[in-house]
């Protein structure tokens, strides 16, 4: 039987280079969401800036006290992706002029594509090749990270099922922000896990910068940030005073390299939010208003969670079984332009697979799951800090998601994802090889 590590590296790059391949390949033909007239109309941000030098057009405060007609975003959208969009257009001969107007939710598809308001196809297409590619280094950083904290063959399959996800591939490869939210998760999982195979200060300002990163990019990462941060921290006195330390006392340079990591967190931050400039602790209060409300405003129009048992309906329909939720306003559903565009995603091969798919899939994807975590918490080969943080950070994340989450939308549910893939091509690794084990000894 051939083993894992005697396949040479190189076939590692090529598999992440194919996966990126089918990543990016089916941004031309993703089914289109209102959404991503939002965030290429938020674009214009990168104009104002770099090109008009006016500043004051992306504060908070201008944004939420402007008049009909008048530019006007969510006070609680990352900076990230409007930046690289409006960059992109910009470098591609838009005007400012030449960007679409923002989503009206009111209006039906067809008023809103008469009234300037659907992103100019060559635009979009950009666009989604910007959001894919992220999507896609998301995939490799996945690998990288299961590969550091576990093993090389759950890696490999768990870059698979990644990049074959249907609702990371549909989300991730639109215009909006989640190519750039996974992207940001990742990240900071790496670079927790490589500060803790080695505690230097620059893993500590590294750690810092991309939680950073990950925050300006969809501001609800902070809860991912906040876990990881306490993760690293409680290992840190752990180690301090429970591993054999005789004198039990607290060693203060890891916590200071926390501290460390925290203020560079919110520097980084800082930086990529130029409207947070003039008045950061008011702009902070109104986000969190703002956001508050649109959730509520959102759950009252579509349908929140009334119980315990929709919200575990709900994230075992977007975890478990990986529906693919091409809209969210049931009013899309009498589209005919939308209606085409799904058909043709869905039988070009382009949309994906997963080990859910249907109830009974999803049980087996549950089942995977548990396993994966039950024989994580057993394996010794892996070291106490990565078993502690892998855990500690997916049940965290899968915790605070079924909690907050108020509405039944996939993408809320994409954090949870990589934890639970990883789970899943954890157990299935560990079955073959076992298997694999004891088909050699019963060899004569």
């Amino acid at each position: 039987m051939i083993q894992v590590k005697s396949v040479p590296a190189g076939v590692d790059i090529i598999c992440l280079a194919l996966l990126s391949i089918y990543i990016m390949g089916g941004a031309a033909i993703v089914p289109f969401h209102g959404d991503e007239s939002s965030k290429i109309y938020v674009g214009r941000d990168f104009y104002f800036l770099f090109l008009e030098g006016d500043r004051e057009k992306l504060t908070h405060r201008a944004k939420r006290s402007a008049s009909a007609g008048e530019y006007r975003a969510n006070l609680a959208s990352g900076s990230i992706s409007n930046m690289i969009y409006g960059w992109l257009a910009a470098s591609s001969g838009y005007a400012i002029t030449d960007l679409n107007d923002d989503w009206h939710w009111g209006w039906d598809y067809r008023l809103n594509l008469e009234s300037n308001r659907v992103p100019e196809a060559r635009l979009l297409q950009i666009a989604r090749l910007a959001s894919a590619a992220q999507l896609a280094a998301a995939a490799a950083l996945l690998y990288a990270f299961a590969r550091i904290t576990i093993n090389r063959p759950t890696a490999l399959l768990a870059s698979l099922l990644f990049a074959a996800h249907p609702t990371l591939l549909l989300n991730g490869r639109r215009a909006m922000q989640e190519g750039s939210h996974m992207l940001g998760i990742m990240l900071v999982l790496l670079a927790a896990a490589w500060l803790l195979r080695q505690r230097r200060w620059r893993r500590y300002a590294l750690l810092g910068v991309c939680a950073g990163f990950a925050i300006a990019v969809k501001h609800t990462s902070a809860f991912l940030v906040a876990l990881v941060f306490l993760a690293v921290s409680g290992l840190f006195v752990y180690e301090s005073l429970g591993l054999g330390d005789t004198r039990k006392r607290l060693r203060m340079r890891p916590l200071a390299g926390i501290l460390m990591a925290g203020i560079v967190t919110l520097l980084v931050f800082y930086l990529l939010n130029p409207g947070w400039w003039d008045a950061p602790l008011e702009t902070a209060g109104d986000v969190m208003s703002e956001r508050s409300a649109l959730l509520q405003r959102q759950a009252g129009v579509y349908g929140g969670y009334q119980s315990v048992a929709q919200r575990v309906k709900g994230f075992f329909r977007f975890v478990l079984m990986g529906e693919a939720q091409y809209f969210e306003d049931k009013q899309w559903a009498g589209y005919d332009e939308i209606s085409e565009q799904i058909q043709i995603y869905e039988r070009s091969g382009w949309a994906g697979a997963t080990i859910g798919g249907n109830a009974i899939a999803a049980l087996v994807m549950l089942a995977l799951v548990a396993a994966g975590v039950f024989l994580l918490l057993r394996d010794r080969d892996i070291s106490f800090q990565n078993r502690a943080l892998l855990l500690f950070c997916g049940g965290g994340t899968a915790a605070i998601v079924f909690a907050l989450t108020p509405l039944p939308w996939a993408r809320y549910y994409l954090p949870v994802l990589p934890f639970a893939l990883m789970m899943a091509a954890y157990a299935l690794t560990s079955v073959a090889q076992a298997m694999w084990k004891r088909r050699d000894m019963a060899r004569p």
